[in-house]
């Protein structure tokens, strides 16, 4: 679990760890002048860690700006070298770092994000400077400033024109930085030259150098590092211009500049702010630095540097951090909302997560400690690029790795000593702060919140401003009337204020300070107004007029500017192709020229024509539109020009096609009427010959089917007969068993019959289904026993009860599959493998109200049929599922059809259960396929008999049947099969007939044939359910037609049942049990059997001794399965191995026969668990 939750720190990113990135990328808007801007401005950092490191520590402060300014220069040089390296790269120092530690993903993602934090806290940190620096300059009035809404303004200040883009905040920034550093440079050598060479100097040298302690030195150098490595911005940048080496000059040029600013500013801190009551106020140790050689100006200028400094630091951090994220999110580090950008260079997701991380800042206010934990991430990114630097090295991308290795042992050690010297607690903070700040990158990667999607973001700088406001120049001038009041009213205000003061000498310095504040602060305030509101339009102007100028150079027509004499004054590229002639030679000629036929008089020409035209020798025909363009000064014409000649060419080409076709098409019209009459005759003779097919396979049915009902008829009658013995008994069973197979035969042809016809169905009913596939499985042993070959049945312990399916067809199947297992295997075994895959609850709202509804109601069952017998090649495999195909090799095994496994696979294909085959020839075959079953709980087990045993009669009063049917042999099979049951039969030989017979002795049940001369089956249901005396008496209809038409309209006409011929004993008393109330008898029944409910309670109150508990678990496997047979066979052997078990086994059996599986298991579960 551990391991889980902290893999978004370690693991390598792939382009599947996060969503598609947006396909805008950054646009280069950047000059080199404004890149070099960027990096010039971190000269300005030494503003703030320089003043307060010199009141500290006093003289033993130039040790630490010295190593800072050293190591500070060569730093800058290894980013320039690495710069090279990746010019396309935007973000700069921090997004190196991920290229040289790019097989350690987690320390890549903890220096870059540590990098960024060390520029998130310069806007809010400003921010407080400049507030204080107003509320001082006022307090010294009097006056009270609001700082709180001072320092807001002043760290939303520079967010605000980023918002807008790249250019506004650069121009800006270039505006300001270059006098900036320019008077950061005078106060430094002016300052250095005062100190050599001016009589009032206290000398360059100290005349006594001071000791220090190591502690103090790696307290300040940990914020020196702060500023020193900091004049590397410019390679943030780079990506932003088309010329990324060019732009990587300034940090060679800031490397010069950086030992003049850093060490020179310390030595004049050193050698002229050396009174301790100066404090660490910046402004008060510069103006005492500087008052020797500037004078009076001092304050002024100083005040100028300061405010300068903080400003552009902070235009720079907010520049700069986006791009670092921005890179990031491109290479797959974070989330990919920060990869968005807009057209004019805006990053908002960048901006608004910089924003908030400074509003904290700002929030926090302590600034020695806010500096300190953000400085803390700051120092480890310079760390783990040192860090890189030598575990690059010998690759080119690595410059100076041994001093690499040295700075990084230093920057540790300053690190853990510096930052113990600060605070423990602080250091821990700054440490763990980028842990927290790729925690929460994470929480925004797995968050729907619409500000964390990139396509909200691309919307939304889609949008264009004309949507937003109706009026643009309203907006601009309401704009400008609230600067020129409000400038108006704090002028007035600040006189008001400036009169109340008496000292003149503090209101002239005071004055002059304010002004310079108010000047920079109103142009970044005015910069920041103007980029939402003239910028904007004045960009969408230059957009548009790029749009149309590049409309104007790509389009494929040919366009040209005629004044109002028709003479052409611009034409772009396509018109120099259309007449193959340069542009400058178009120009000043008319249109006329190259269009004879053309107006010359230039208002006459009409809106739209076709021109002749010529292309030195060649001829040709072009499209001419003719259009104004009027402004207050002149009236031009545009004239669109489309050669045609082409399009002249193919339609005069396409007539001619058009007419021979339409010759072709009254020819091939003709053609096709005779091919229709053709066509129509043969589709009229092959429906001819199916329906012929189809009264043939009726007929031959009906007629096979008649004289097969007497054979296997009377083979059932004498197979019940107590006097057939030994080898005639054997001989019956060999008349049924070949009387079977012709059956067989005969349904697979009209099966397939069915399929070709496209009318087979299914009819799904509910059936016991552990005991359907018991039966199937007693067949198919029988039959693997003649065959000497092992059979196996895996049943799942969880197949359902009762299921709904079409129970013949499901056999079918089986045994069809089984059969031909059976049938090719020589040795070895066959199985059969039912098991559940899948069971599935009914969708429903209500809640269930029983047990049952708790249960699945819909089963994927898999059946599977494996066997060891020949095999099949791939050939093989293909040509099994054909109709009368035969892949086994000999005559051995070529008895049947070859239909079986056609109709199989086509019953499937109607079940949607498409069947798998593999093989390997010599080793055996696997068959299987997967049925959706539906639970049943209505279901009424066909097997009960074979459990229960042979039907010898029935209880109660004698009833009497009604046979009506012409063939007396049809008749006598049935007659024969029940009169020894008991029942009183009566016989008719057509429908009048068999009327009568019904008026005259109102028989219990009637099974009638339906084709019969003179009145057939139809009439006689007809006139039974019309006479109000008999219509209510059950009727089977009972034929060896096989169409389900007349099975339907037996039962339509009034029929209740339906039996087809030839009729199979079990199959005709199951049907005579279902319409009438009958008790059948059998012959394993004794008169003194207990009633169900005796030898229930029997057997709970412990009258029987129960066998092992293992037996009992055997049994209890064996009900749940339904294999009631082997519960049987079970308690049978337990009998015979001890005559204690004989009253349970004797009680157990009888349930059994009687199918009573629920009270079987109930019994058995008891005495499990006693």
């Amino acid at each position: 679990m551990r391991v889980l939750m902290f893999s978004w720190l370690t693991a390598v990113p792939t382009s599947r760890s996060h969503p598609e990135l947006p396909r805008l990328k950054l646009p280069r808007l950047l000059s080199v002048l404004e890149v070099w801007g960027f990096g010039l401005s971190g000269l300005l950092l030494w503003l703030g860690p320089g003043p307060a490191s010199n009141a500290d520590l006093g003289q033993p402060v130039i040790w630490v700006w010295l190593v800072a300014a050293a190591i500070g220069v060569i730093y800058n040089l290894q980013v320039k070298h690495l710069g090279s390296h990746y010019p396309n790269l935007s973000g700069g120092t921090p997004n190196y770092i991920t290229k040289l530690l790019e097989n350690q993903p987690f320390l890549a993602r903890y220096g870059a994000i540590g990098y960024f934090l060390g520029w998130v806290s310069v806007p809010s940190m400003n921010g407080i400077v400049l507030a204080g620096l107003i509320s001082a300059n006022l307090e010294s009035l009097g006056l009270n400033a609001p700082e709180g809404v001072l320092r807001i303004i002043f760290t939303a200040l520079p967010f605000v024109v980023a918002y807008s883009g790249t250019r506004a905040i650069s121009i800006l920034h270039l505006f300001f930085v270059l006098p900036a550093v320019g008077f950061f440079l005078v106060f430094c050598t002016q300052g250095l030259g005062w100190l050599a060479i001016s009589p009032q100097s206290p000398g360059f040298f100290p005349s006594q150098w001071q000791g220090f302690a190591v502690g103090d030195w790696a307290r300040w150098y940990f914020l020196a590092v702060y500023a020193a490595y900091g004049c590397e911005t410019a390679s943030g940048f780079i990506a932003d211009n088309p010329k990324p080496h060019q732009t990587l000059r300034s940090l060679k040029f800031a490397a010069i500049l950086l030992p003049i600013i850093y060490a020179g500013g310390s030595w004049l801190l050193m050698r002229l702010a050396t009174n301790p009551e100066l404090g660490s106020n910046t402004f008060v140790q510069l103006v005492a630095v500087s008052r020797p050689f500037w004078g009076n100006a001092a304050p002024v200028l100083v005040t100028f540097l300061i405010a300068a400094g903080c400003l552009l630091s902070s235009a720079t951090a907010v520049a700069l951090t986006p791009r670092v994220l921005y890179q990031l999110s491109r290479d797959r580090y974070l989330s990919p909302v920060f990869a968005v950008v807009s057209r004019r260079g805006a990053f908002g997701p960048g901006l608004t997560f910089t924003f908030i991380l400074s509003l904290l800042c700002l929030l926090w206010g302590d600034v020695e400690r806010v500096v300190m934990v953000t400085g803390t991430g700051y120092l480890s990114s310079t760390m783990l690029l040192h860090l890189g630097m030598w575990l690059k090295r010998g690759t080119a991308v690595s410059w100076l790795p041994r001093w690499s290795l040295l700075f990084f042992i230093v920057e540790a050690t300053v690190l853990v000593v510096g930052g113990l010297m600060w605070s423990g607690w602080d250091l821990a903070l700054g440490l763990a702060f980028p842990v927290v700040v790729l925690m929460f990158d994470a929480a925004i990667a797995r968050n729907r919140f619409f500000l964390f999607q990139t396509d909200w973001w691309i919307r939304f700088y889609r949008r264009q401003m004309g949507e937003n406001f109706q009026n643009f120049v309203a907006v601009q001038v309401g704009v400008l009337l609230v600067l020129l009041c409000g400038a108006a009213f704090v002028s007035w205000q600040v006189q008001i204020l400036m009169r109340s003061v008496t000292d003149t000498t503090v209101l002239a310095d005071v004055s002059a300070n304010l002004l310079v504040l108010l000047l920079l602060t109103v142009s970044f305030i005015g910069v920041a107004i103007a980029c939402w509101t003239s910028l904007p339009q004045a960009e969408a102007i230059v957009e548009a007029r790029d749009r149309s100028q590049l409309l104007f150079r790509i389009a494929e027509d040919a366009i040209m500017v005629l004044d109002n004499q028709g003479t052409i004054q611009q034409v772009n590229p396509a018109a120099s192709a259309l007449f193959n002639l340069p542009g400058f030679e178009l120009l000043t000629r008319p249109l006329s020229e190259y269009l004879p036929n053309f107006p010359t008089v230039i208002e006459t020409a009409p809106r739209l024509s076709e021109q002749e035209f010529k292309r030195g020798s060649e001829q040709g025909t072009v499209e001419v539109g003719i259009s104004v363009l009027e402004t207050e000064s002149s009236r031009d014409y545009l004239a669109i020009l489309r050669d045609v000649t082409t399009q002249k060419q193919a339609q005069e080409a396409l007539r001619r096609s058009e007419e021979r076709l339409r010759n072709w098409a009254t020819e091939l019209e003709q053609r096709v009427q005779e091919r229709t009459a053709e066509l129509q005759q043969a589709m009229e003779l092959a429906d001819m010959a199916n329906h012929a097919k189809s009264d043939f396979l009726a007929s031959m049915s009906h007629e096979l089917r008649t004289p097969l009902n007497g054979i296997l008829g009377y083979a059932q009658i004498l197979q019940r007969s107590s006097r057939l013995t030994g080898q005639d008994l054997h001989g019956v069973e060999i008349i049924q068993q070949c009387g079977a197979h012709l059956l067989t035969l005969i349904n697979d042809i009209l099966d397939l019959s069915k399929i070709e016809a496209g009318k087979m169905e299914l009819h799904p009913n509910e059936f016991h289904f552990p005991a359907f596939l018991q039966g199937v499985v007693e067949i198919c042993r029988v039959r693997s026993q003649s065959q000497k070959i092992e059979f196996y049945y895996v049943a799942d312990p969880h197949l359902p009860t009762g299921v709904k399916a079409d129970e013949k067809r499901l056999r079918q199947v089986l045994i069809n599959l089984l059969g031909n297992a059976i049938k090719f295997t020589e040795k070895g075994s066959v199985c059969l493998q039912v098991e559940v895959l899948e069971s599935l609850k009914a969708e429903t709202d209500s809640q269930p109200d029983t047990v049952s509804e708790l249960e699945p109601s819909i089963y994927r069952i898999r059946f599977e049929i494996t066997d060891t017998g020949i095999g099949m090649t791939n050939e093989q495999i293909e040509k099994i599922f054909l109709p009368f195909e035969q892949v086994g090799e000999g005559k051995k095994h070529a008895e049947g059809t070859g239909l079986g496994l056609a109709i199989t696979r086509q019953i499937l294909d109607l079940m949607e259960s498409p069947i798998e085959v593999t093989s390997t020839p010599g080793q055996g075959s696997r068959f299987s396929f997967i049925a959706v079953l539906e639970r049943a709980d209505d279901w009424v087990d066909g097997a009960t008999q074979s459990v229960s045993g042979k039907i010898v009669g029935y209880e109660g009063d004698r009833r009497t049947v009604l046979i009506v049917d012409d063939r007396w042999e049809n008749r006598s099979v049935i007659v024969n099969l029940l009169i020894p049951l008991g029942f009183e039969v009566i016989e008719a030989s057509d429908g009048q007939e068999g009327f009568d017979s019904i008026l005259e002795h109102q028989p219990d049940l009637v099974i009638t044939d339906l084709a019969m001369p003179e009145t057939d089956g139809y009439e006689l249901l007809k006139q039974l359910r019309q006479h109000p005396k008999v219509k209510t008496t059950p009727t089977i209809v009972s034929s060896a037609s096989v169409l389900a038409i007349d099975q339907h309209k037996s039962l339509a006409a009034g029929g209740d049942d339906f039996l087809p011929k030839p009729v199979q004993a079990d199959e005709l008393l199951q049907k005579i049990s279902q319409n009438i109330e009958i008790t059948w008898k059998y012959e394993q029944q004794t008169p003194d059997t207990k009633s169900t409910d005796s030898r229930l309670e029997s057997i709970e109150d412990g009258e029987f001794q129960a066998p092992p508990k293992d037996e009992i678990e055997l049994l209890l496997d064996l009900a749940r399965q339904g294999l009631l047979n082997r519960v049987v066979e079970g308690v049978q052997q337990l009998r015979e191995r001890n005559s204690d078990y004989r009253g349970f086994s004797d009680q157990i059996e009888q349930l059994a026969r009687e199918f009573q599986i629920k009270k079987i298991r109930e019994i058995l579960e008891k005495f499990r668990d006693q």
